[in-house]
């Protein structure tokens, strides 16, 4: 009994007639019936995200609520994958007939929760008072409205705002509206006011806001701010190789789902883990990469399947088939300087061992049908979440309404109109009447918040107390849902939608950004006949050589000769990988062995290699199993640094699935320079 924080008889709404020991420890909370058939049943705190205080809407009820959110994991029946779903418990407090006594109770519940979640040390003898909760944790989010399907907006606002509101976390919504836009945010950004910048897209965005970051004097400040992850493109491969290394569910499960479950328990907890940056110099410039840098059949993948994008991840395996038909080899040199006593092959060998047992034992955990067991008795999971409540949330292209609608004088009626049924047979609407929400300022007025939205200074709880639809909305400024937010960065005004930032040369592909696929991919009837742009066709990122970041120390300039300990190999390649992390895209894992901040890349490269030689690579990667691949020609190596030096005239590289300069580069890896929205990674 030393480790429970707070004990209690309540009720759990909406079953007020059962009576639970409650008790609060530093892992869990546990609540067991008083009388009748004994139930005990857990909440983990680590699959908690946040925790309210409610109260009943009809003034003859004395009671207060709090409730806990969590996304506990479930293995589903026919897969056998684990996934998380959300279950909402609320505990009615009701120890004397006065209100605010009971709401003050609830308040301890709701204050301890929250510090636990937040890492803070409290015991059984700690005042739980408000003064312990730490600040409201402020995120901007960087959403680009074009990237893979067009979807991201839609994503946002309708799977990520619910559960950013039950942790308590505040943001600025931004909309990119060109290519390079996230860059010049992050260059001017003043970082000490932001907990952390969010990307709501694919890996395209990421790469901007780290360059961008890094392309300032204050870079070793700067690139500290952590980055969060929700996917919204076609690769997310950083957002797979973060999940992954967390054990989080990914590839089968709810990417969105869990992406925002692991940005808001890292944001309450203050948790960021660090990440190497890879420096990549080219003849006229100088980037940072975080995922890849690549040369030949990825690349020609990478770009050449850009023209449909609008397939989604679907897109990757129709520029795998069309590069498998035209396999190309590409002529040059390859240096890397070693790791020293790290045998890249072995040890990638190693963890996909280790994590093919690893899932080999998910996979035996038997499915549980209830949250405890006790005395032999079982309970179905569904019987088991007595109050689900989806909060109401309404917005338009990220934005605020400018002209409000109607609305009745209890705002907090809207609030709560979503509420899923509690139980089956109980009508939501009456389930809706029950509670409206109690803050420390109390409930908030209609004419306060909208005062606070006409301003663009709307809290959280104003945006989900707000029940407008879609065509009640127009587009406006962006999305600022905190008090006193930077006004640098509401600076998005511009009325028309910006234009499409992506690769894509196919205007009919693009138009079809959001559309659902009806049918089958018929590859033979696309156009396959890729040409590999020449240099003065590419972009360039990066016009200048950049002035900022650490020193190569590793690298003498390109052209001159190798100090010792470097290797070098010189024949046709046909796949040449700097890998950083270990996913280069949905499903595809390239590098299991590789960690965040492990100090060192995996070159992977395949030289003569056939069409079937090439396929089974693939299908390995696909699988996660790259370790088994065992070809001649082929080998994966753990290096400091590398260097790439392409004999053939024409030729794709890319950096992070951005096309970079073609010609002579070196790369070299930079320990921890970036931080990551994430927990520490298991380890293997």
């Amino acid at each position: 009994m030393s480790d429970v924080i707070l004990q209690d008889d309540l009720t759990v709404f909406p079953h007020n007639k059962t009576g639970y020991r409650v008790q609060l420890t530093r892992g869990y909370l546990q609540y067991a019936r008083t009388q009748g058939k004994p139930r005990e049943r857990r909440v983990l705190l680590s699959d908690v995200v946040g925790c309210h205080c409610l109260r009943g809407r009809h003034a003859s009820d004395s009671a207060a609520y709090f409730c806990i959110y969590a996304y506990p994991l479930r293995k589903k029946v026919i897969s056998g994958d684990w996934t998380r779903h959300r279950v909402c418990t609320t505990f009615r407090v009701r120890t004397t007939d006065d209100h605010a006594e009971n709401h003050a109770r609830a308040e301890q519940w709701r204050i301890a929760i929250k510090c636990l979640l937040a890492g803070q040390t409290i015991g059984p003898q700690t005042a739980l008072e408000a003064r312990l909760l730490p600040p409201s944790p402020r995120l901007l989010i960087l959403i680009n409205p074009f990237g893979g399907q067009g979807k991201a907006q839609q994503i946002f606002r309708e799977r990520v705002v619910s559960m950013l509101g039950e942790a308590d976390i505040s943001f600025n919504m931004v909309v990119t509206e060109r290519s390079g836009h996230a860059h010049d945010l992050m260059r001017d950004l003043e970082v000490s006011e932001w907990n952390g910048v969010v990307v709501v897209s694919g890996d395209g965005l990421i790469y901007e806001v780290i360059n961008g970051l890094m392309d300032r004097p204050d870079w070793e400040e700067a690139i500290k701010i952590p980055i969060g992850l929700i996917p919204g493109g076609t690769g997310n491969a950083l957002c797979c190789s973060v999940n992954y290394l967390l054990d989080e569910p990914f590839e089968s499960a709810d990417q969105v789902l869990h992406s925002t479950f692991v940005l808001c328990k890292s944001v309450v907890s203050g948790s960021s883990y660090p990440m190497d940056l890879v420096s990549v110099q080219t003849k006229s410039s100088r980037i940072f990469s975080f995922l890849h840098i690549s040369w030949g059949f990825i690349s020609d993948i990478d770009i050449g399947s850009e023209k449909y994008r609008y397939l989604g991840d679907a897109r990757f395996i129709v520029g795998l088939m069309q590069r498998l038909f035209d396999l190309r080899k590409y002529p040059g040199h390859v240096s890397y300087l070693p790791v020293k006593g790290v045998d890249g092959r072995a040890l990638v060998h190693q963890i996909t061992e280790k994590r093919k047992q690893r899932e080999k034992l998910k996979q035996s955990l038997p499915r549980p049908r209830s949250l405890s067991k006790q005395n032999g008795e079982r309970e179905d999971l569904r019987s088991m979440r007595p109050a689900q409540f989806t909060r109401s949330v309404s917005m338009m292209e990220g934005s605020l309404p400018r002209n409000l609608p109607p609305r009745s004088a209890s705002v907090s009626q809207s609030y709560y109109s979503n509420l899923e049924p509690l139980t089956p047979g109980v009508d939501a609407a009456k389930e809706a009447a029950l509670f409206n929400e109690q803050t420390d300022s109390g409930v908030p007025t209609s004419e306060r918040m909208e005062e606070n939205m006409a301003n663009g200074h709307a809290t959280v709880a104003d945006i989900q107390a707000s029940d407008w639809t879609e065509d009640e909305t127009q587009a406006s400024e962006v999305f600022s849902p905190y008090v006193n937010s930077p006004n640098a960065l509401v600076s998005n005004t511009n009325s028309h939608r910006p234009q499409q930032h992506d690769h894509s040369n196919n205007s009919a592909a693009n138009s079809q950004s959001g559309d659902s696929m009806d049918s089958a991919i018929d590859v033979s009837a696309m156009d396959l006949s890729t040409d590999i742009p020449t240099q003065a066709t590419l972009p360039n990122p990066d016009s200048q050589t950049r002035r900022h970041g650490p020193s190569d120390t590793l690298l003498p300039p390109l052209g001159h000769p190798l100090p010792d300990g470097w290797v070098t190999i010189e024949g046709n390649f046909n796949l040449v990988m700097g890998l950083n992390v270990p996913h280069i895209s949905t499903g595809f894992n390239m590098s299991p062995a590789s960690n965040l901040d492990d100090g060192m890349m995996f070159l992977m490269y395949a030289m003569n290699t056939t069409r079937s030689e090439m396929s089974n690579i693939s299908l390995k990667a696909s699988q996660g199993r790259i370790g088994e691949v065992d070809q001649p020609g082929t080998d994966v190596v753990a290096v400091h640094a590398f260097r790439l030096e392409p004999r053939a005239e024409k030729g794709l590289i890319t950096a992070d699935g951005e096309v970079i300069e073609y010609g002579p580069l070196q790369a070299q890896v930079h320990h921890a320079l970036a931080r990551v929205l994430m927990w520490k990674p298991i380890e293997m």
